[in-house]
């Protein structure tokens, strides 16, 4: 879903080795399309490994180097939590819920 200058890219269930590349490969479709502004919407995410959080990254990664900004919106206790303990919140945007998201990509 696009608003604006923004994409929302829905995320659901697992995001482990079985999943993980299907997720970059969507993002990296939506960025080489011209959509450089992305929210992974992950409030319906209830697991992510390692290979998700790669996944993750890269997308991040992709939408930097295209000029756009790839951050991620709604998890649930858990996945944050893995998150955190990973680091990677340290190196990807993450917020609350998806207007928080948006926001935050509509003032920069």
């Amino acid at each position: 879903v696009t608003i604006g200058p923004v994409t929302v890219l829905s995320v659901k269930g697992s995001v482990d080795a079985d999943t993980f590349r299907e997720l970059m490969e969507k993002g990296e479709q939506l960025i080489r399309q011209g959509y450089r502004n992305l929210i992974l919407d992950m409030h319906e995410v209830d697991y992510i490994s390692s290979a998700g959080l790669i996944a993750l990254q890269t997308i991040a990664s992709k939408a930097s180097e295209q000029g756009g900004k790839a951050v991620i919106a709604g998890l649930n206790k858990h996945v944050q939590h893995s998150i955190e303990l990973a680091g990677f919140d340290t190196i990807l945007s993450i917020y609350g819920d998806v207007p928080l998201a948006r926001a935050s990509l509509e003032t920069s």
